[in-house]
């Protein structure tokens, strides 16, 4: 299955609550500001794979976790956000366009701090 892309400005504008939001993978959509380079979209499909492998809710549950356990540790939304398991697999592997073939199930467990 491929993801559902979709341009819309106002919508990641919208979503800009934390941090400046460019693109949000909101399973079977991908959302993006503006056309996504490569790299930006093999991000999102990172995304994709783990929300499907966690039935897309204890995906944004884990999520949601993360990000308010770094951040009460961090006090900084960015630095919150930057340590997410989720976002540090997608962010360390996005530019390897090959990584969704071999990446195994729960790889994002290997980023947890």
């Amino acid at each position: 299955m491929f993801p559902i892309i979709i341009v819309s400005p106002k919508f990641t504008k919208l979503m800009s609550i934390f941090i400046d939001v460019y693109a949000i993978t909101i399973f079977p959509f991908i959302i993006s500001k503006e056309k996504m380079d490569k790299v930006t979209l093999n991000h999102e499909k990172i995304h994709i794979q783990q929300q499907k492998e966690m039935l897309v809710i204890f995906f944004y549950l884990f999520y949601a976790y993360f990000f308010v356990r770094n951040y009460l540790i961090y006090k900084d939304t960015h630095v919150a956000y930057m340590l997410i398991p989720f976002e540090k697999e997608a962010r360390l592997n996005h530019n390897n366009q090959n990584y969704l073939e071999k990446r195994q199930f729960y790889s994002w467990i290997n980023y947890i701090e």
